[in-house]
């Protein structure tokens, strides 16, 4: 939990940093405010493509394991029947 909340911590101070140096950058505010902008697009366009690669990884891992899942179940109702308790 430490570790988490170091990170954070460390992600936030890096962001206000960023932040920082670019409000003092030279150019002028609807410039930097363009450039942000496109910057930002980029990086929305960028974590929609890597999230859903990621949710298409995470459903083919999902529907291995249900069919792993039934394959038991089916080995397993099948020995039940032939024991015959």
């Amino acid at each position: 939990m430490k570790f988490v909340k170091t990170l954070f911590g460390l992600a936030a101070a890096t962001g206000i940093g960023a932040l920082i140096g670019v409000l003092y950058a030279p150019k002028k505010g609807s410039e930097t405010r363009k450039d942000l902008t496109k910057k930002q697009k980029e990086y929305e366009k960028k974590l929609k493509k890597e999230y859903n690669k990621t949710i298409d990884k995470v459903a083919d891992e999902v529907q291995k394991a249900d069919d792993k899942i039934s394959e038991a179940t089916d080995k397993v109702q099948e020995e039940i029947k032939d024991k015959k308790f």
